[in-house]
């Protein structure tokens, strides 16, 4: 994705059998955009982020301290690893627990990026994780109150719980429109209507709008955004799911605040990490 001052400019969607970088690779030499600077945005299948005790050590120390507790944390070597690590504000737990998330990426994975970045004479700013992304997007939008973000992908599907530029809560989820989908249902409807997978959606919004309000102390989560998927229209889920969950529900449209490109390139979920890479803001302690 390429943005300026003005908002999205240019995209590039891979294809399914798009492996690597190469088709990258032959957007860019098509369009000539010279050196550039670039953020990155890992796809979720690149990283683990865990939630783990922080040591008491000062914030800019805190990668290295938990950088030792990667074999215990993944059950595997760390020789490879890379671990990346932010705590949670003092007000999470109620100021009883320091806890902090902690990203971890394949290290040759990284390495791999910055030569790329390099070979195409790209300007490598900073590589990034799904959840701090969609926090530069939230900011971006200055919500007035916490704000909880659901994306559901065709097999998956991701909650994120924020406040005052902060993450709280991520989840991941077990199903996608592909399982919500009722059988009888048009290629590209969308409904909760005699689905039990609809229940789980329901269910599993709750929970994490419960923990973060009765377990974090922090009160109940004032409006959920919902991406939207890439492929299938979901309106009718916005009214059933803002009724199960009493909570403000809306989609989280992209394109009249940043969509400025010349094509008909709808600003959907699969861009929209991209879009929060490429903002600036920072994170809340």
């Amino acid at each position: 994705m390429l943005r300026d001052a003005t908002g999205v400019v240019d995209s590039y969607a891979s294809e399914q059998d798009d492996e690597g970088f190469q088709g990258l690779s032959q957007w860019l030499a098509s369009k000539r955009y010279g050196r550039i600077p670039v953020t990155v945005c890992l796809d979720q299948s690149r990283y683990e982020l865990q939630l783990v005790d922080a040591p008491p050590v000062a914030d800019d120390e805190l990668s290295d301290a938990l950088g030792f507790r990667i074999r215990d944390l993944i059950g595997e070597s760390a020789e490879n690893k890379l671990l990346q690590a932010f705590p949670l504000p003092g007000d999470a737990y109620r100021g009883r627990m320091s806890m902090a998330f902690a990203a971890i990426a394949d290290r040759d994975y990284l390495r791999d990026i910055v030569k790329w970045c390099r070979d195409e004479n790209l300007e490598l700013q900073t590589i990034t994780i799904d959840e701090l992304s969609l926090l530069n997007l939230v900011a971006a939008l200055e919500p007035e109150t916490s704000v909880g973000v659901l994306r559901l992908e065709p097999k998956e599907g991701m909650i994120y719980l924020y406040q005052d530029g902060a993450l709280y809560i991520t989840r991941h989820l077990n199903f996608g429109t592909d399982d919500l989908m009722p059988e009888e249902a048009q290629v590209g409807d969308f409904t909760l209507e005699n689905s039990s997978r609809g229940d789980m959606l329901t269910l599993e919004v709750q929970r994490s709008m419960d923990y973060f309000e009765s377990q974090l102390g922090l009160g109940s989560i004032g409006q959920l955004w919902v991406l939207p998927p890439d492929t299938v229209t979901i309106d009718n889920v916005l009214i059933e799911l803002e009724g199960n969950v009493n909570t403000p529900v809306r989609l989280l449209s992209l394109e009249t605040a940043f969509n400025r490109q010349l094509t008909e390139s709808p600003l959907t979920a699969s861009y929209a990490a991209a879009l929060g890479g490429t903002l600036s803001y920072e994170l809340a302690n």
